[in-house]
């Protein structure tokens, strides 16, 4: 039988699957995309939306390093909007409305342009290893390819259940689309430990069966926004659809605690954890049984003239009741009272991997050259996945071509807080990316991911040269405009005052200091405000956290490493012993990031690496 060869090979071709084959095939590595439907590449099968808080920031990131999820958002979004705008900078956050059609077009246009990737519509079946050493894949149909490297990027597909009510209504990762079988046997098979999951999404119901002046206006933003491009406009309000936001209510609540037992999150059927941060409706309604409302938001799926312009997604209300319920309880609600539904809603009940089992690069430890991502390891969101997809593809990608590995850290990204999150923690729900997960916020800010990542993403061949000029130009105009500021003065208040420490004030705005100073606004390019404002506001706490930083870099330098005996440290807890030997970190500081090892295991730990390192191994 013939066989193929390919250096990286990605299965699955969901947001962590593009992300992974365009990046291992710009790295150089050639590339092969393998997915049962090319036409359903990168779709948004819940909410058509990308960002949020901590979410927009993994976005940000995604575009700085040369990843794609950013350049398509800014090409598909039909509304964009600042989040948390009246709150501090290291919590604002980005969020697209998408055309969901539009997404998945341009999506499959820059797969089919990339060179040096491949494009395979074929389902896989085993994963085939020879001494812990990835060798290849078998397709269904018994076909196989050799490959030195695999990321699996499946999603909510591996063994996947679509529950309605009491009843599984068919196998699938999503209602439309089958499951996979067999590949998920293979993977335990090489002794990947795994554990099951459920997600769940809205009904859709008919743009021209809602009553809208029920409901309150959700507009966009009229700002400069981008996920590509600091401060640069890529949609008018002018040209953004609407959202809308109505609420729940006592009747809306009554319906679903009537009918409680036939939710199959309380029925026994489905026992699986959901996302915490993103509830069944009935799920909220139960546990909150003193609120008297929850906001729906009604948001579109695409332009009104285009391909899903009819479809109208619920947020906020998820639900898996048998159809008819569904359809009393979204009734309730103010401007649905004659909702037409398009589709119900429904759980998905999936396989997932144990994310404690990889090593920082994503690739598990007791099998070189495989590499998991996405929902697959137990994330929730296409930002997560984007994030974890391009990291995969990265590193199997300089695996093949005997590159050194590439990673982030906690205080470089938000993609090194996801995957130390991951790793370290122990996780009983799906992982959704927040703001307060990073303790270095106030550095990580959307403003300022490209020059964080830029030179990064460029030295890994995934940006173009121009692109890093541009951001070190940035760089350069912001260093100019905080020294402007810190040479030129005014009496201000009876004292002699410099621009900095004016910017410093609480509530002074850049407009307001160069105002005062009595320098024309457009000295200081607009498009660097936001981050000239930041960085002088949040410099106190900026220097306390590179003091901090410092501290962690040294103790990163404190190796561990894969052979490390833990039971031969007698003063370490048993607790700690366990958790250490199950995500066996490299250094000590990434040993500090595991959920039960406490200040003393890492005194005992440290102590004992510096005097007795040889006797460790």
């Amino acid at each position: 039988m013939a066989k193929s060869q390919y250096q990286v090979i990605i299965i699955g071709a969901g947001h962590a699957g593009c992300e992974a084959a365009i990046a291992s095939a710009k790295i150089g590595a050639k590339t092969a995309l393998i997915t049962t439907d090319l036409s359903k590449v990168a779709t948004t099968p819940c909410n058509p939306s990308i960002g949020g808080p901590g979410k927009g920031n993994l976005v940000r990131e995604v575009g700085a390093l040369g990843g794609i999820m950013a350049t398509i958002t800014d090409q598909s979004a039909i509304q964009i909007k600042i989040l948390n705008s009246g709150k501090g900078k290291a919590v604002q956050a980005y969020r697209a409305q998408l055309d969901k059609t539009l997404y998945n077009q341009n999506m499959l246009a820059l797969l089919k342009s990339t060179e040096g990737l491949d494009l395979i519509e074929a389902q896989v079946a085993e994963i085939v290893s020879r001494d812990n050493q990835i060798t290849g894949v078998r397709l269904v149909g018994g076909q196989s390819i050799l490959t030195e490297s695999v990321v699996i990027t499946a999603g909510t597909f591996l063994n996947g259940e679509i529950v309605i009510g009491d009843r599984v209504v068919r196998k699938g990762g999503r209602i439309d689309e089958d499951s996979v079988y067999s590949l998920s046997d293979s993977i335990k098979r090489l002794g990947v430990l795994s554990g099951r999951l459920k997600t769940g999404t809205p009904p859709r119901i008919a743009r021209d069966s809602i009553d809208y002046d029920q409901m309150e206006l959700s507009p966009g933003s009229d700002a400069a926004i981008s996920f590509c491009y600091p401060n640069h406009q890529i949609l008018p309000l002018s040209m953004q659809e609407p959202c809308y936001l109505t609420y729940t209510n006592h009747q809306t609540h009554q319906v679903i605690m009537d009918n409680l037992k036939q939710s199959p999150v309380f029925s026994g059927m489905i026992n699986q954890r959901s996302p915490r941060s993103c509830p069944s409706l009935d799920k909220k309604v139960a546990n909150f049984p003193d609120k008297s409302r929850h906001p729906i938001f009604i948001e579109p799926e695409g332009r009104p003239d285009g391909v899903d312009g009819e479809r109208m997604y619920i947020q906020g209300a998820s639900l898996a009741f048998p159809e008819e319920i569904q359809e009393q309880i979204i009734k309730t609600i103010p401007g649905l009272e004659n909702a037409r539904f398009i589709r119900h809603g429904y759980a998905v009940v999936y396989d997932y991997f144990l994310p404690s089992q990889l090593d920082k690069t994503l690739m598990v430890r007791n099998q070189s050259g495989l590499y998991l991502a996405g929902q697959l390891i137990g994330t929730t969101g296409y930002e997560e996945a984007a994030a974890l997809g391009l990291m995969a593809g990265i590193n199997a990608s300089l695996k093949v071509l005997g590159k050194p590995r590439f990673v982030l850290e906690r205080d470089q990204a938000y993609i090194g807080v996801l995957i130390s999150d991951l790793i370290s923690k122990v996780h009983v729900e799906p992982y959704r990316m927040f703001t307060s997960r990073a303790e270095y916020r106030l550095s990580l800010r959307n403003d300022n991911a490209d020059l964080r990542l830029a030179k990064l993403g460029y030295r890994l061949g995934l940006q173009p040269k121009s692109y890093l000029s541009q951001v070190n130009h940035r760089r350069q105009m912001i260093d100019q405009a905080i020294e402007l500021l810190r040479t030129s003065s005014v009496k201000y208040q009876g004292h002699p005052t410099t621009g900095y420490q004016l910017l410093r004030m609480p509530k002074t705005t850049l407009a307001q200091t160069l105002e005062i100073l009595g320098i024309r606004s457009e000295v200081i390019d607009p498009s660097i405000y936001d981050t000239v404002e930041s960085e002088i506001k949040y410099s106190g706490y900026l220097d306390k956290q590179e003091q901090i930083i410092e501290k962690q870099r040294r103790q990163a330098e404190i190796k561990l490493g894969s052979g490390m005996d833990y039971t031969k440290i007698k003063s370490l807890r048993n607790e700690a012993v366990e958790r250490l030997r199950e995500v066996m970190p490299e250094t000590i500081a990434d040993a500090m990031n595991i959920q039960g090892i406490t200040p003393a295991d890492l005194e005992v730990l440290t102590f004992s690496v510096r005097k007795c390192r040889v006797s460790l191994y």
